[in-house]
């Protein structure tokens, strides 16, 4: 009697062990990886971060080159190497150095450090709303069905769509932009991993909407130069990131040769007071 009450009891631990781990199964295969990817904050595995994590600023944007741009190992180290023009960069943390420069750590297949100020945005939904913050209005709330097929665009008339999709929720609307050609937009802050895209609601499945014209031109920091004040906050001045760059560039043994004279010294002053006594 007492074997079959325990058998009993190691059967329905069995079958709870089986369906919790078939559920587990079903939930993770019902998920998208890049849903899950969406949802990450990106911590890049570099000492220097690791070491001043409170002080970075989470930004994940993209940026690219106008030119051959240095990163470095660390904020003020040393040279690393160089990036050609038009390269794309993720830079996930933004460290403000105590000169006012701002660097980027980036995610490539190894971490390093760019200055902002060499960079320039890769330009996207966040810095259209701040452009056309005052175009963006309230307005009658218009709803996207679940089933409907629509195209996700970077931003207005950006030229640049992510693909059509049969949504799987409907999706609300109550603040709109209209571009040149009276067509209506919608933003969409969050769906299904993705975040912040817009939907033409004029035309939700038209593909070959063309970019109307190019972006602006916005530098990852503004620079100062000689005589002239930047017109964005938290600039940097052209003198400093010219000492920054010469101190990265300079030759190892440079930085080495004061801590090994100052070594020898020491060593020869033992030797003279003490050592050459006995």
């Amino acid at each position: 009697m007492r074997e079959k009450k325990f058998a009993g009891v190691d059967n329905w631990r069995s079958r709870l062990f089986w369906e919790v781990l078939l559920a587990a199964v079903i939930f993770f295969l019902a998920i998208k990886p890049e849903e899950v990817q969406a949802d990450l904050i990106l911590e890049p595995e570099d000492q220097f971060y690791q070491a001043h994590a409170d002080q970075c600023e989470y930004v994940d944007r993209n940026y690219y080159t106008d030119g051959s741009v240095d990163f470095w190992t660390a904020p003020n180290g040393r040279k690393k190497g160089s990036f050609p023009a038009d390269t794309r960069l993720q830079v996930t943390h933004v460290y403000t150095d105590s000169q006012g420069a701002q660097w980027g750590v980036f995610l490539d297949q190894e971490s390093g450090w760019i200055l902002m100020a060499d960079v320039y945005l890769d330009y996207d939904s966040r810095q259209f709303r701040e452009d056309h913050e005052e175009e963006i209005l309230p307005g009658e709330e218009q709803v996207l069905a679940e089933g409907e097929k629509v195209v996700f665009w970077s931003y207005p008339c950006s030229g640049e769509n992510w693909g059509t999709e049969e949504l799987q929720q409907e999706l609300k609307f109550s603040e709109f932009y209209t571009d040149d050609q009276e067509r209506l937009w919608g933003n969409v802050g969050y769906y299904m991993g993705s975040r912040d895209f817009w939907i033409c609601l004029s035309e939700p499945e038209n593909q070959e909407i063309s970019m109307e014209e190019e972006p602006p031109k916005v530098p990852g920091q503004a620079v100062e130069t000689q005589g002239e004040t930047a017109e964005q906050e938290n600039a940097v001045s052209e003198e400093t990131l010219e000492k920054i760059k010469e101190q990265g560039s300079l030759p190892v043994w440079i930085l080495v040769l004061p801590a090994l004279l100052a070594v020898a010294v020491a060593g020869g002053c033992i030797w003279f007071f003490w050592l050459r006594k006995k």
